[in-house]
């Protein structure tokens, strides 16, 4: 009987495998980032949407770095201590390097893969009587406005920044070089577009 308790008392000691419930909370974290990443994530911020993205995207990599000291601690009991093994072991870090591989495999488009977009766009904005449109969306890129000036440029204010002393985005400028706003610089990208960063005055 002493023997048979000792036995079963043993093997209430064996650790368990990093299962089904930690694997199912490392794919709902990886999920969330890669949503984030494609832009999409709905955001319910209006102007600061970018704050949306930024809270849910720091609790999912938060997630990520608990689940992985716990898959880490159940496995060095479960396979280096008691030397055992399950598939579950390696089901949290199947999901996190298939998740690293689809976006490296497949990358959000760029700009210069939507720019055919943005030159439509630029172009109707020249064309209309209202010098700007709000709360634009081409692709994964969202604009907080889009505006011309005199000069015939045409500005793609990102709304993805924080939005507190900079502006950052694209400009459509066939005359050259944009005159731009505030403190003003800006990058030739080819043809008449310019990446363009303004830092207001004070």
């Amino acid at each position: 009987m002493g023997e048979l308790r000792g036995g079963a008392e043993d093997a209430d000691v064996h650790s368990r495998p990093p299962g089904r419930v930690l694997a199912a909370i490392v794919g709902v974290a990886v999920g969330v980032l890669v949503c984030i990443h494609y832009d999409w994530w709905p955001s319910r911020f209006e102007d600061a949407r970018w704050a949306d993205p930024l809270l849910f995207g720091g609790a999912a990599i938060l997630v990520l770095l608990v689940a992985g000291l716990v898959w880490a601690i159940r496995t060095l009991y479960f396979v280096g201590r008691d030397r055992r093994w399950s598939w579950w072991v390696l089901a949290a870090p199947a999901i996190v390097i298939a998740a690293v591989a689809g976006v490296r495999l497949f990358p959000p488009p760029s700009f210069d893969d939507l720019r055919p977009d943005f030159e439509r766009v630029a172009i109707e904005v020249l064309a209309s009587p209202d010098p700007s449109r709000q709360d634009v969306e081409i692709g994964r890129f969202d604009f907080h406005y889009v505006r011309k000036d005199a000069g015939g440029a045409v500005y793609f204010v990102d709304a993805g920044g924080l939005g507190i002393s900079t502006s950052s985005g694209w400009a459509y400028s066939p005359d050259g070089t944009p005159a731009g706003f505030d403190d003003f610089s800006a990058t030739h990208l080819g043809g008449p577009w310019y990446e363009f960063t303004a830092v207001w005055r004070t």
